[in-house]
């Protein structure tokens, strides 16, 4: 009885083995074409999946990590996923390591990578980690830590986002306030997002006080404010 489980044993083996040999000669013919350009549809899927697992082992030696990825993806296998979005961690390139930990559903990793970026001040990254993650408690704390940062425009995406109009006109008192020129045009966007009119006239009259008047113009039409448009045409020559 022994000697018959060891023969089975034996043969399993060797099958198996047949079986690696086979997809790993395949590998190089399957790099030379692209995967995608591949149909591997004959195989049985436990075959597919190591045929592509070999291929994206290949890629990733090779330095070609977004067909690894690929390839990866499509045999689900979270574990090299994960193990690349590591080591984009460890090289500073955390919205690459978003996209792994994503493609491998691995809610954890993002969280700590979006937590990262936070304190990194990487907001561009952090705002996309919590979306994925949908985290509305986080974006909002990420749109705070925005407007400290006077990066305006990633605040006015977060909130937008949120559809937090009284948020969106607070950023858009702050940008105007400031009176600076490379402030105001965040003004107008987030006055335009909360539809509020009446901040927009008050940026139009701003921009009127600095004699800046297609600014002036384009943010009273916005504002539909007819009498002022009616005067600039009139007086400035200024046109639709």
């Amino acid at each position: 009885m022994e000697h018959i489980k060891k023969e089975v044993k034996n043969l399993v083996e060797e099958y198996n083995n047949k079986d690696t040999a086979t997809y790993e000669k395949m590998v190089p013919i399957i790099l030379k074409k692209g995967v995608e350009n591949v149909n591997l549809s004959m195989f049985e899927e436990t075959m597919r999946n190591n045929i592509l697992n070999s291929v994206g082992d290949e890629l990733l030696k090779k330095g070609r990590i977004n067909e690894a990825v690929k390839a990866f993806v499509n045999t689900k296998n979270s574990a090299k996923l994960i193990k690349i979005g590591d080591d984009f961690v460890s090289k500073g390139m955390l919205s690459d390591a978003i996209d792994c930990y994503h493609l491998a559903e691995n809610r954890e990793r993002l969280r700590q990578t979006g937590e990262r970026c936070l304190r990194d001040g990487q907001m561009v990254d952090a705002i996309r980690a919590y979306k994925l993650l949908n985290d509305n408690a986080m974006l909002g704390k990420v749109g705070e830590e925005c407007i400290k940062r006077e990066k305006y425009d990633s605040a006015i995406e977060v909130f937008s986002f949120l559809n937090n109009r009284e948020k969106l006109i607070s950023v858009g008192d702050k940008c105007l306030s400031t009176e600076r020129n490379e402030c105001l045009p965040f003004a107008e966007k987030a006055y335009s997002v909360a539809n509020d009119n009446s901040k927009l006239n008050k940026l139009a009259d701003l921009y009127l006080k600095k004699e800046a008047l297609n600014s002036a113009y384009r943010v009273y039409r916005k504002a539909g404010n007819q009498m002022m448009l009616s005067f600039l045409r009139e007086n400035f020559d200024l046109q639709e």
